[in-house]
């Protein structure tokens, strides 16, 4: 497979800026995020460039009126004295080697890198994998792998979802806005406890008041919910077989 980090274009470490700024951030980023932070770059590298010109114009300027002043004292240089050399620049400047990318990346080109780097860590299964998930991308590790890391950060087993906890969980996720009434009407038990601990695991919230008498409360997911099982939105749900 071609190497996608190799210099090749002209933005040549455009991808590897992508990588490293998802990999550093926090908290899934999104191609907003990317482009806001690569255009504030640029913008810095800009007016870098525009102070050094000025300092390179000082110092021309400077060197000028030095001659002048040297004129008029001593009156015109002899002819016959050796012409020195022109007064060079102290800190002359060099093609700078830095990925300034001036250039306005569009959303749907961060889109297409990103794209092009999920294929590569797929592919190459290094046991990473870059997901796009609610709010943005981030890099995680691949399930096959869970259990050595677990291991390494000193974690048993991660919490398992009941069958009464799984049921409940996709009718909030496919009825929300629902109550715990609805809930309770569809699988024919009590759910308080059953929504107490989906809501402690951050799966599920609280999300309003329903019109209906006693005005309940509804329940919808959350954007852990959606973190947790890789989906980039509600709609991303499998549609119920009927």
């Amino acid at each position: 497979m071609q190497n996608l980090f190799e210099p090749e274009t002209s933005d040549p470490s455009i991808r590897q800026i992508i990588c490293a700024l998802i990999l550093g951030s926090d908290h899934p980023i999104s191609a907003k995020e990317i482009q806001a932070i690569l255009e504030a770059v640029a913008e810095d590298d800009r007016k870098e460039e525009e102070e050094q010109a000025k300092e390179v114009t000082d110092e021309e300027l400077e060197a000028t009126q030095e001659a002048i002043t040297r004129i008029q004292k001593n009156g015109p240089p002899d002819e016959s004295a050796s012409e020195k050399p022109p007064v060079k620049d102290a800190t002359p400047k060099e093609e700078s080697t830095r990925a300034t990318h001036t250039d306005i990346i569009s959303i749907s080109h961060i889109k297409s890198i990103i794209a092009e780097l999920q294929t590569v860590f797929k592919e190459f299964g290094v046991g990473v994998e870059l997901m796009e998930v609610s709010d943005g991308y981030r890099f995680q590790t691949s399930s096959d792998c869970g259990k050595w890391v677990r291991k390494m950060l000193n974690k048993g087993k991660p919490t398992r979802l009941t069958r009464p906890t799984i049921e409940t969980l996709a009718i909030i996720a496919y009825r929300q806005p629902v109550t715990r009434s609805e809930i309770e009407s569809i699988r024919g038990v009590s759910a308080g406890h059953v929504i107490k601990a989906l809501m402690e695991m951050q799966l599920v919230k609280m999300i309003g008041r329903s019109e209906l008498p006693g005005r309940p409360f509804l329940f919808g997911t959350t954007e852990t919910f959606l973190n947790h099982f890789g989906l980039k939105s509600l709609k991303d749900l499998k549609p119920i077989e009927k």
